[in-house]
């Protein structure tokens, strides 16, 4: 059988090359990589032996990725009563602990309040405006 003639391109060179030819003529050969098949598809051993074809890998595949979903009867229960009240049910009611609080001196709280500095938390407007109330007292 001659191989299928494709279209042909021609390279910068000016070779003429058939891509179509290359693949028919070639497509035995083990192909580059770690997925053990030749250039057409075909799984192969270490020495190159056909082990599964193509047609066989496309079946395997097409009967476990299938686009038709496929009912099958539900399961039986394991022979247990469902209850029914999850309507009546009501989450349990915590309360939250209250938090520790601890006793600061009144001293304390003044001191830190008085050495705070005062930073504008506005933009360029509000820093100006700071400024000049500073100058001005």
């Amino acid at each position: 059988m001659a191989p299928k003639r494709g279209k042909t391109y021609r390279t910068s060179s000016g070779k003429q090359v058939d891509f179509g030819a290359l693949l028919l003529n070639n497509e035995t050969v083990p192909a580059l990589g770690n997925m053990n098949v030749n250039a057409r598809g075909d799984e192969i051993d270490p020495a190159g032996n056909i082990t599964k074809s193509r047609e066989t890998v496309m079946r395997e595949y097409n009967e476990l990725n299938t686009m038709v979903p496929e009912d099958g009867a539900i399961p039986e229960g394991a022979g247990l009563q469902a209850d029914d009240d999850w309507q009546d049910w009501q989450p349990p009611i915590t309360t939250p602990e209250p938090a520790e609080t601890i006793a600061v001196p009144a001293e304390t709280v003044e001191v830190q309040a008085e050495e705070k500095p005062k930073t504008p938390t506005g933009g360029l407007a509000a820093a100006v405006a700071a400024a000049k109330k500073t100058t001005e007292e």
